[in-house]
């Protein structure tokens, strides 16, 4: 995540939610297990991707690099933009209209996930990880980001990536 927390930067109520571009990385394992943090929004687990919003004039590409580092401690190089998700959300206080980008990383090995780069405030909204398959994500009871993940992962898992990102919904 960036190092200027949400709340620190001008706008984003509700009437008028604040344009936010965000990369996000599918990260899978050699096992075919995606990558998800737990975060605490709502009144059963949300499960959400790796990934947040450019910095600066940050290419969608060098945001997933950084902010794949930064929540995960792990480098490699990304495969393609798959999915594009928008959806307006509360905060930390403040309205977001987040456009995102996912994109593909393939792990070789089993890498050991650290929260080393983290800030404080990811410590506390970002209260866990897990590796899930796509039939536990299918069978489960928590809420995932995006809704649509189960149903889309599977192509994703038996290396059909479409041609253009398709919209991932909310």
């Amino acid at each position: 995540m960036s190092n200027r927390r949400v709340e620190d930067r001008p706008g984003g109520s509700e009437q008028s939610p604040r344009y936010r571009p965000a990369a996000r990385v599918l990260l899978l394992d050699p096992s075919d297990r995606l990558l998800l943090f737990r975060v605490n929004l709502r009144d059963r687990p949300l499960w959400i991707t790796p990934g947040g919003g450019l910095e600066g004039d940050e290419s969608f590409e060098e945001a997933a690099r950084r902010e794949l580092y930064e929540e995960t401690g792990i480098t490699s190089d990304l495969g393609p933009c798959v999915w594009v998700r928008r959806h307006v959300f509360e905060f930390q206080g403040v309205w977001l209209d987040e456009v995102e980008r996912f994109f593909i990383v393939r792990l070789d090995a089993a890498a050991e996930v650290t929260r080393a780069n983290w800030l404080a405030h990811e410590h506390t909204f970002m209260t866990d990880h897990r590796w899930w398959l796509a039939d536990e994500i299918a069978s489960s009871n928590d809420y995932f980001a995006p809704r649509l993940l189960s149903r889309l992962l599977p192509p994703l898992l038996a290396g059909d990536y479409p041609g253009e990102p398709i919209d991932a919904g909310v």
